[in-house]
């Protein structure tokens, strides 16, 4: 559970500054009750160094902006030269005089906040939020500093000692009474993140007729980081960081943040983003450059010190795994030799392990890693050997998506991730992950909060996922808290653990789904849960139809761009002629496509005026206002289970509509199950299925591709033959056994 006032330590409890803990103890006991969040050194708005910035940031509905600047030495003199006030301290040193720091800072706030007239009056030239600035002396008194302060500080800041603090925060006048969207943009302004909202051309108050004026007005919302979000990217923990969330929670963002703030903060820093998805390096340097050039006045150093790249690489563009074979002089292995194998990317980084690894030296201060679900054990591996620091003191940091691993049947733990020492004992043990770093920094971190996909399409995704609407759902939490981790209210059992055969009710609450999109619908009396749309076709041909039809629709009748309309497929294997008869469906329609990875590079997604038509694999990471799913049938003839992964893959790449549509029964059994998960919304009401079952179910999604499609042959020959089906059953199972 958040609290209504937030800590954001940073790296304070790594210094050796007693007075500012102290401090911090303070300002949290005397804003307890208060809305807001304080944080130490959080961002420097263009200063050139955090000696420029102020120790505390307070930030509050009730009071507004608070600065705090803390002098933890006896000052013992001031004087001036050349314009500049400066103070010595008993210890010798001489730095600028705290109060010009703490003025020049508050012109940079004012500076940024003129750019919301809600926060500034353009009239008077005066802000609308109150700013209060405090020097605070730790070892000096008040008799002291009065002989020397005014002389040399004609600033606004005042100062206050140490032993007066809690005082002088107690009487402060809690009247700012900022709305809402008012303290959202102010954070937003002040943090940096303001950068990734969506521009938007002048105001537009006509009515919402289209798909795109609802979709338009859904993401004409503030950026603002949630908490969770907040104390996640601003923060850089010492050593191992996870952290978890569903699709469309600001994984990547709260990764791109900490690089982008890494880098500013720690220039002399080496820095690894990896990623799994080719169409994601435009994304992801994108998301980085514009925080960090906004606040450091310069563009990243992509060269030298920032490394953004694919796990595997390419001729096109590099990656960790074609990098690190140039670095060392070996040879890399290509698609073509690999591509037969069970997992080509975890035999590519065996093979580096097994022929360099003791070559491999370490050269990171910081790895990120995006899309960590997708990984094998050997990639963390390499990443382990990569990365400065010894054991629990490697700053590696994970983001980790639980339902969009196309295999995994599961979240692997470190322990088995990075694999062992030369004494068996696991690298990064499991309890690495417990608990919190000083400062109160989460080690394991959760994002529970949904901004990207409307609840309806969420929630739909996430129950065929799991397959909690069918007789035997294949994946299950079984404690409150895991189910709250994700966005979940538990109304029944009302208990801490969940047991087989328990009804179960869940309640997904607004304060989970970001999207707004579901509330402008129903403000406008259309049902939010069309947002969902299916459709069961007889032939493909007459499927292809379907789909380019509706899409020329939706260019010429509700005004969508090309570029906002993804086609996922989940035909499995070898799809690529089913994606090229639909790139020629959509041309007789005029409308034209791009196939990433395919047709055109693996990185081209989404170019402006063109349609994509992609795979899951290759969509993840991505996000588009309309998303096509086609041949759906899948999702309930797929004994695997992979499709239902995949098939939630495609939704949640959503922020607004889904068109799903297949041929023959498969899908009227996933139409079925989506219109009873429908019937539920916003809750989900099953019963618990048994550990045992789940397992078995699960066991499925860690079959090679070849032991999958083997598996899905005899599947389907049993469901197309009963007789032989009940001949199979006696012969190959004991039925004393129970279900196989």
């Amino acid at each position: 559970m958040v609290e209504n006032f937030g800590v954001l330590a940073g790296s304070l409890a790594l210094e050796n500054k007693p007075f500012h803990m102290q401090i911090l103890s303070d300002i949290k006991r005397e804003h307890a009750n208060l809305h807001g969040y304080v944080a130490y050194k959080l961002t420097r708005l263009g200063r050139v160094s955090d000696d420029d910035v102020p120790s505390f940031l307070v930030v509050t509905k009730e009071r507004g902006i608070l600065l705090l600047d803390v002098v933890e030495e006896r000052i013992i003199a001031a004087h001036e030269r050349e314009g500049v006030d400066y103070w010595r301290a008993d210890s010798g040193g001489t730095f600028i005089a705290k109060n010009l720091v703490m003025e020049l800072y508050s012109d940079e706030i004012i500076s940024r906040l003129k750019n919301d007239l809600r926060l500034y009056d353009r009239k008077t030239r005066r802000l609308r939020v109150p700013v209060e600035s405090k020097v605070v002396f730790c070892r000096n008194s008040e008799d002291e500093v009065d002989g020397w302060y005014e002389k040399f500080a004609n600033y606004e800041a005042g100062y206050v000692t140490i032993e007066n603090l809690r005082s002088w925060l107690n009487e402060l006048p809690c009247d700012a009474a900022l709305s809402e969207d008012e303290y959202a943009s102010i954070c937003s302004l002040l943090e940096g993140t303001f950068v990734y909202q969506r521009r938007s051309e002048g105001i537009d108050e006509r009515p919402l007729r289209t798909r795109n004026d609802f979709i338009q007005r859904s993401l004409r919302v503030i950026f603002k980081q949630d908490e969770a979000q907040r104390v996640a990217s601003m923060q850089l923990p010492p050593g191992p960081q996870r952290i978890r969330g569903l699709a469309g929670t600001g994984k990547t963002i709260v990764l791109s943040l900490k690089a982008a703030i890494t880098h500013a903060k720690f220039e002399d820093f080496k820095i690894l983003y990896l990623f799994n998805t080719q169409s994601m390096y435009q994304q992801v340097q994108s998301l980085i450059a514009q925080h960090y050039t906004m606040q450091a006045k310069k563009a990243p150093d992509f060269s030298d010190q920032m490394h953004v790249l694919h796990a595997w690489g390419g001729r096109q563009r590099p990656g960790l795994y074609s990098t690190i074979c140039d670095r060392i002089g070996m040879r890399p292995l290509t698609w073509a030799e690999v591509r037969h194998t069970q997992d080509s990317l975890a035999f590519i980084y065996n093979d580096l392990l097994k022929r360099a690894g003791h070559a491999l030296e370490p050269i990171y201060d910081l790895v990120l890693i995006d899309e960590a679900q997708d990984f094998p054990d050997e990639v963390f591996q390499v990443v382990y050997k990569l990365t400065k620091g010894v054991g629990q003191d490697k700053r590696i940091i994970w983001a980790y998506d639980e339902f969009q691993s196309l295999r995994d049947a599961q979240m692997r733990e470190p322990a088995e991730m990075f694999g062992v020492d030369e004494n068996g004992q696991p690298n990064i043990p499991n309890t690495a992950l417990k608990g919190y770093y000083p400062g109160e920094i989460q080690k394991d971190f959760v994002l529970p909060n949904c901004y990207r996909t409307p609840r309806p399409v969420l929630m739909a995704a996430h129950g065929v996922a799991m397959g909690l609407y069918t007789s035997n759902p294949n994946e299950m939490f079984y404690t409150r808290g895991d189910w709250e981790a994700l966005g979940y209210s538990v109304i029944s059992p009302n208990s801490l653990f969940i047991e087989e055969g328990e009804q179960v009710e869940l309640e997904r609450g607004d304060e989970n789904s970001k999207n707004i999109l579901e509330g402008l619908l129903r403000a406008e009396g259309a049902d939010p849960l069309k947002l969902i749309k299916i459709r069961q076709l007889e032939s493909d041909a007459e499927q292809l139809e379907y789909v380019a039809s509706q899409v020329r629709r939706l260019l010429d009748y509700h005004e969508v761009p090309a570029e906002e309309i993804v086609i996922v497929n989940l035909k499995q294997g070898n799809n690529k002629e089913s994606m090229l008869e639909m790139q020629k469906y959509l041309t007789r329609h005029s409308v034209p496509s791009v196939i990433p990875g395919y047709v055109e590079s693996a990185d081209i997604f989404k170019p402006k005026g063109s349609v994509t038509i992609t795979t899951p694999f290759r969509a993840k990471g991505n996000e588009a206002n309309i998303i096509f799913v086609i041949n759906a049938e899948n999702v309930s003839l797929d004994r695997t289970l992979r499709t239902r992964n995949a098939f939630f893959v495609a939704l949640t790449r959503s922020r607004g509509w889904c068109y799903i549509s297949g041929v023959g029964a498969g899908v009227s059994s996933l139409s079925d199950e989506i219109e009873r998960i429908k019937a539920d919304l916003p809750k989900f009401r099953f019963i618990c299925p048994s550990k045992t079952a789940v397992r078995k179910k699960k066991s499925l999604l860690s079959l090679s591709d070849q032991q999958a499609a083997d598996y899905q042959k005899i599947a389907d020959m049993l469901r197309k033959n009963p007789e032989l089906a009940n001949v199979f059953k006696e012969d190959f199972f004991d039925e004393s056994n129970g279900d196989a």
